[in-house]
């Protein structure tokens, strides 16, 4: 048994939480037939990524461009020539949620040998008054639309692999200069980025802030992606990509990190997803969010939330079905109380220090009725796929100049799916390679 003590300071604010709670995609799939608004309005969920919405059955009509304007050749000022109406109801379920739309524009993923919307546009100027018209009718009403106050626009996803983009880097990043300026004369208060990158190591990634410097392109926020099986791998790439923003001179813009996932290798993926729905999926969950929020990063959107997904959904999984095609309801996996856990230190709203040994990753949040919450992940997995998972431990909280009495733990592990465990003493057990929050209450210090 190893011991492990967390020391905790909530006397000492260090800022505030950030939403790390994000995810790709939003409350209702499979063509409506699985529905988590409750879940997800539970959770908090801040962001809703729209990228390879209802992949692939369902991307002739949703979020893409070539969805909502089939025909390109059309008249891009005639509103009969866009395609909104799934789109809208889908997003109408995001908003019913809470969850605010991260609106991706360009295509989904392409895998076939034939690549159909990934393709650079004939005519760039024409994709990007179509791009400016989407943003028009979400936030100004155009085409019988809304005024949902979408803010962060996002251009394109991964042209630096052939699943996304079949044109040259440059054309990639010209594509974004073009988009980006008119939607910036035309929608002045919304956020403009891009170009979710692979890697902030990827080759591209440089070259294309360096463009946006030189041509004065909007960037109101960078997002990239990276795909690990460590926290450390995840820190690297958030230092990387802030140290290149300031580097060109994007002191200000966000770093948004909106796609991650467990992966130790592309070459034998298998492995690696057979872990996700697990408690060790759990623990690298909250290992990630817990190290992001102690980066220079501004948000994090684990993939994926929907559930036709379930290579990459480590959060839910429908309840059986009672009638054919019928929206039901959905069971939680024990990833989904990584984010829940999460939401309920983001509504505290004030970061304090917490320091724990090796092996825990950890975040603690103050509220204002003076309840201290810590949220801890028990992780390793240095050599990949769990092969070498920690002992089991036992926990103890330490708060300088007070003793805990009593306080309430919820863990995600083998044996518990976040149920409310009370401990004495400030002391508890975890399991190796899983998660926990706990709460001490004021009165009980």
């Amino acid at each position: 048994m190893k011991n492990l003590i967390i020391k905790v300071d909530p006397y000492r604010i260090i800022g505030t939480i950030k939403p790390m709670h994000g995810v790709g995609g939003g409350p209702v799939s499979s063509i409506f037939t699985y529905n988590a608004v409750e879940e997800f309005r539970a959770a908090g969920i801040p962001f809703g990524r729209l990228h390879d919405i209802e992949y692939p059955f369902g991307s002739g009509e949703f979020v893409d461009v070539h969805c909502i304007f089939p025909y390109f050749d059309a008249d891009e000022n005639d509103p009969g020539a866009y395609n909104f109406i799934l789109t809208d109801e889908y997003l109408k379920y995001m908003c019913e949620a809470g969850t605010e739309p991260f609106y991706r524009l360009g295509a989904a993923i392409e895998h076939q040998s034939v690549k159909r919307h990934i393709n650079p546009p004939k005519d760039v100027d024409k994709f990007a008054r179509i791009c400016s018209r989407i943003v028009a009718h979400y936030n100004e009403g155009w085409a019988d639309g809304y005024e949902w106050n979408i803010r962060y626009w996002e251009i394109w996803n991964e042209p630096d692999i052939p699943q996304c983009w079949t044109g040259t880097p440059q054309q990639a990043i010209e594509l974004y200069r073009a988009v980006s300026s008119l939607i910036r004369r035309e929608h002045p208060n919304v956020k403009i980025g891009g170009l979710a990158l692979t890697s902030p190591y990827s080759a591209m990634f440089e070259p294309f802030l360096a463009y946006a410097r030189q041509t004065d392109a909007p960037l109101d926020f960078v997002s990239w992606h990276g795909y690990c099986h460590t926290p450390a791998q995840a820190v690297s790439n958030a230092r990387r990509a802030r140290e290149l923003m300031d580097k060109y001179g994007f002191t200000q813009a966000e770093s948004i990190y909106d796609e991650w996932n467990y992966v130790v290798s592309w070459n034998d993926l298998q492995p690696s997803i057979d872990l996700h729905r697990t408690a060790f999926g759990a623990a690298f969950m909250a290992a990630v969010i817990a190290s992001m929020q102690k980066e220079a990063v501004d948000k994090l959107m684990f993939y994926d939330a929907q559930m036709l997904q379930p290579v990459w959904n480590n959060l839910f999984k429908p309840k059986p079905m009672a009638e054919h095609a019928a929206m039901r309801g959905v069971d939680t996996l024990k990833g989904y109380w990584t984010l829940y856990a999460w939401n309920k230190l983001y509504e505290a709203g004030t970061s304090v220090f917490c320091e724990a040994p090796d092996d825990v990753y950890c975040a603690a949040a103050e509220t204002p009725e003076g309840e201290t919450l810590l949220y801890i992940s028990y992780f390793n997995d240095d050599a990949g796929l769990n092969s070498c998972p920690p002992p089991d431990a036992s926990v103890r909280v330490s708060l300088p100049g007070r003793t805990v009495r009593s306080m309430t733990v919820y863990k995600a592990d083998d044996a518990h799916d976040f149920e409310p465990l009370q401990a004495k003493d400030g002391e508890f057990r975890m399991q190796g390679n899983s998660f926990a929050l706990v709460r001490i209450p004021a009165a009980a210090v």
